[in-house]
């Protein structure tokens, strides 16, 4: 009979160690026979326990066992190891494997070993030997007592978290905030320099020192613990660098030098913006300057004009005087012809002069408004009667429509710009034309217009045509032509009466059309209404009212206003504490500023109502604004009234009631 052979039956691996990682592999494979703990076959209940726990978890764990912590770990801790213990550190002695640390986990441990408790550590600094080198790290991990079958501690489990890159980021941009806050103090070059070094002072960890490199400076002791950052690499600026001392126990990853980049970047936005501060003040007090030139330019010029229509005054008073005289020594001489022509010229010159004279006063400021009630109907009529001359002259048909109505301010300065105006339509309207003096009143408004269906006013002057010695196409009748300053009289003094004046033409030979609009100046005939009695503080039952405005002046003095008037204010400055308070107990009404920061007094409104209760609460808008479309988006809104800053008392109780 033959032998056979007989191929042996593998030995199955241990199923608490498990198989098909890395470490479940190394432990497999590990001669545990000659370490303190034997070999895998005697191990204890307990450790074959705690081992399987370890290499089965998906989380980074460490187990030290026996009086010799001979350790043991798993796959996901096997990247906390960096270059240099992995995998010589399984089955070795912890004081061994850790000799750099051993003065902080030892006492850590020995501690857990003694009082059988659990010791948990957050974001603890905790530096270890790992790629060539001490490097800081950070952990979260907690050592947990394993109990062997004699109810002793036979080991010490860990769980762990390396938070070093949690830990760093968040140092970093504190860094980062006080870098900024301090540099928005910065008013020169040294004071920047003085920041930089205190943030070196402040973060000795990611920054050993921090030199500020300016105009093609070089660094004085260049090395690889020195890290150069230039601003033109960051296109910020060419001739700015920093240079920075590196920490010889953090890596130069992305992260640390991303840091460092937003550290430059912030200081070379300093510095522009102090270059900016400076060139901007150099041009303020360029334009201050300019300024002060045009300014004492614009006085010389109203001297001038004003001491020009004195001086034109003297001449034309002989001359006004010599003329009179003619016509009363001599009724019927035969130069009475010539008379008029120098009677018309003198007029003429008179009122270019006043007006010269009223530029200079309106510019100066040394006109002021003789404000009156008077019949509208009175000052146009007077308006008509002084120009009536050229009106006459030129053979104008003249339509009038004239309310009949009282109106407040200067009736000769009123009559004087409407006289201007038809004069003006007369000017340049051809012979035989046509001037229409509308009036419409609305309200307290009057509103004055003066038509002409003459020479027109081209596209490109209709803007400028209030201007100072702006002049259109007078070719028609050179002699009656002005010096460009009536219109600009029209505007000064209707701007005096609080009104606004505009003009409009469909274009040259298309006539033209001015409109005067002086709001709240009609009078009404009937005796003015008697004064309303101030509101008075009606007791409201104690009603609950929420106010809500991120003005805490404000929000704190209508509080008060509300208590005054029997109301219960509650007072919140933003919206999260107004819903905190809504929700501890919904008041019955809501006074909410609409322009509150974050979330505006719309979006709150929307988080009140859907609070229990809250399909029940009387909103009431608060705004600074108060045009009728603001008052629509508040109604549409829901809100039953709409405020406006400063809010009057009697509204406001009309609101709430």
């Amino acid at each position: 009979m033959l032998a056979q052979s007989v191929t042996p039956f593998p030995v199955p691996s241990p199923r608490f160690i498990g198989a098909g990682t890395p470490m479940r592999d190394l432990v497999q494979a590990h001669r545990w026979e000659d370490t303190p703990l034997g070999a895998v076959a005697d191990w204890p209940a307990s450790l074959r326990t705690a081992v399987s726990i370890v290499l089965h978890s998906a989380h980074p764990m460490f187990l030290w066992w026996g009086e010799e912590m001979i350790q043991i770990y798993n796959d996901a801790y096997v990247p906390c190891f960096g270059v240099g213990k992995h995998p010589g550190a399984l089955g070795q002695e912890g004081r061994r494997c850790w000799p750099e640390i051993w003065p902080i986990i030892g006492p850590q441990i020995e501690a857990v070993r003694a009082g059988r408790e659990a010791c948990w550590y957050a974001d603890n600094l905790v530096p270890i030997w790992r790629n060539g080198r001490i490097e800081d790290v950070y952990w979260s991990y907690t050592y947990t007592p394993v109990f062997d079958e004699r109810d002793r501690v036979g080991g010490v489990l860990v769980v762990c978290t390396e938070t070093t890159a949690q830990v760093l980021a968040e140092r970093r941009r504190h860094t980062l905030d006080l870098l900024a806050r301090r540099l928005l103090g910065c008013h020169d070059e040294a004071e920047v320099r003085a920041a930089i070094g205190q943030a070196a002072v402040d973060n000795p960890g990611d920054l050993l020192e921090v030199t500020l490199l300016s105009g093609g400076e070089d660094v004085a002791r260049p090395g690889a613990d020195l890290l150069v950052i230039r601003a033109a690499e960051l296109q910020l600026g060419a001739n700015l660098a920093l240079a920075f001392g590196l920490s010889p126990r953090l890596p130069l990853d992305g992260a640390y030098r991303q840091f460092l980049e937003q550290f430059t970047a912030t200081v070379c936005a300093t510095l522009s913006r102090l270059q900016s501060d400076r060139a901007l003040a150099q041009a303020m007090a360029e334009s201050e300057q300019m300024n002060n030139d045009l300014h004492l330019s614009s006085r010389i010029k109203d001297e001038f004009l004003a001491m020009l229509g004195h001086e034109l005054r003297n001449p034309l008073a002989p001359i006004v005087t010599a003329l009179k005289l003619m016509k009363l020594r001599y009724p019927d001489s035969d130069t009475a012809h010539e008379q008029e022509v120098i009677q018309r010229q003198v007029d003429h010159l008179v009122r270019l002069v006043d007006d010269l004279l009223d530029v200079s006063r309106i510019a100066s400021g040394k006109v002021e408004l003789r404000r009156e009630t008077v019949p509208l109907a009175d000052v146009l009529n007077k308006a008509i009667e002084m120009a009536s001359p050229l009106l006459e002259q030129k053979q104008h048909r003249l339509l009038v429509d004239v309310p009949t109505v009282r109106w407040h301010g200067d009736p000769a300065r009123l009559a004087q710009v409407v006289s201007n105006l038809l004069s003006n339509a007369a000017r340049y309207t051809p012979a035989g034309g046509h001037v229409t003096l509308a009036t419409r009143i609305k309200g307290g408004t009057v509103q004055i217009q003066v038509t002409d269906d003459g020479l027109g006013i081209s596209p490109q002057l209709l803007p400028h045509i209030f201007d100072l010695f702006v002049q259109g196409n007078r070719q028609l009748d050179r002699a009656k032509g002005g010096l460009g300053i009536g219109l600009a009289l029209v505007r000064n003094l209707v701007q005096m009466h609080g009104g606004e004046v505009s003009a409009y033409s469909a274009g040259e030979g298309r006539g033209s059309t001015f409109t005067l609009t002086l709001p709240d100046s009609v009078v009404a005939d009937a005796a003015p209404p008697a004064p309303e009695p101030e509101p008075k503080a009606e007791p409201c039952g104690g009603t609950r009212v929420l106010v809500v405005d991120d003005n805490q002046d404000a929000a704190d003095s209508l509080g008060e206003l509300l208590g005054a008037l029997g109301y219960r204010a509650l007072v919140a400055y933003d919206p999260a504490h107004a819903i905190a308070l809504a929700t501890e107990g919904m008041p019955e009404l809501a006074i909410l500023d609409i322009g509150l920061p974050g979330m505006d007094g719309f979006e709150l409104a929307g988080h009140l109502r859907r609070l229990p209760g809250g399909a029940a609460l009387k909103l009431v808008a608060l705004s600074g604004y108060g045009q009728e479309n603001d008052k629509t988006r508040s109604r549409q809104a829901g809100f039953a009234a709409h405020l406006v800053k400063p809010i009057n008392i009697a509204d406001l109780q009309l609101s709430l009631s």
